[in-house]
């Protein structure tokens, strides 16, 4: 019996489509009708996934002279291990490298417009908070950027949700990797996770040591706040927008790389191969 013969049977004895144990395997159904067809054979990887998932050797699969034991009519048998306590399916996914790299490329791309959105509005809401003269920015150029930044961020918002995210399963599945990938993966959290948190905690200092500053600067120098010329306080606005957006843009950015590791890890299964 050949490899593809043996597929289709164990499959057929799942009771799985083509469709089903392709995400299973994380590959596509036309990869499993090659496979079961004898035109193609998977890489080492997906056959060791392919003997956890239907518990089977790898000898009892891969050499011909041996029968696999699919049930007493050779189909609708599933093994016991098929099913957790509560009759689900395997929640597996085998990932290789470029699988994991997609994963973390899709995620940092996505929380980079999240977070480019949320900093312009947070620097165009702060000019509310810094402004030296009640009434003219609050009036006048607050509700223009603050409409431009929430329409911004809505925009983004939509684009995302509408976007077809080709790795959702991953984040509900367990995760299997081979150890090769599970360590690279980890040295690589490792060394960005110092850069991360890093930028997240600088970026809060100084937006506090900032607030710690002005509110100094205001209790001791009210009267001089008045005397300030119109050019010192758009001056003093338009650096306190950028510094605040440009905060909140890093603090947001590092949270979402760092969640796009940390899911990965979280997910990832005991069974590693």
């Amino acid at each position: 019996m050949s490899f593809g013969e043996k597929l289709y049977q164990l499959r057929k004895a799942q009771g799985l489509s083509q469709e089903a144990l392709a995400e299973k395997l994380h590959t596509s159904r036309q990869a499993i009708s090659k496979w079961e067809n004898n035109n193609g054979y998977p890489e080492t990887e997906k056959i060791v996934l392919i003997a956890k998932l239907f518990s089977v050797s790898l000898d009892d699969l891969l050499m011909d002279e041996r029968e696999i034991d699919a049930g007493p009519d050779g189909v609708d048998r599933k093994p016991e291990s098929c099913c957790d306590s509560k009759g689900k399916g395997w929640n597996e996914y085998y990932v290789n490298r470029e699988t994991a790299n997609g994963f973390l490329l899709y995620y940092k791309k996505k929380f980079l417009l999240i977070a480019a959105a949320c900093g312009l509005i947070l620097g165009c809401n702060a000019v509310s908070y810094s402004s030296t003269e009640p009434g003219f920015y609050e009036l006048a150029v607050e509700p223009f950027l603050t409409t431009l930044s929430v329409l911004t961020l809505l925009s983004i918002v939509f684009y995302v949700i509408l976007k077809q995210n080709p790795y959702r399963n991953l984040r509900d599945k367990e995760l299997i990797f081979s150890e090769e990938v599970r360590k690279e993966l980890q040295n690589e959290f490792f060394k960005i996770r110092k850069v991360l948190l890093a930028g997240i905690i600088i970026c809060l200092t100084i937006v506090g040591v900032n607030e710690m500053y002005f509110a100094g600067f205001l209790s001791s120098n009210w009267e001089k706040m008045y005397l300030m010329s119109e050019e010192e306080v758009r001056r003093g606005n338009v650096f306190y927008m950028i510094l605040v957006g440009v905060c909140g843009f890093v603090m947001i950015f590092c949270a979402g790389v760092y969640w796009s590791y940390a899911t990965l890890r979280r997910n990832q299964s005991a069974k590693n191969i």
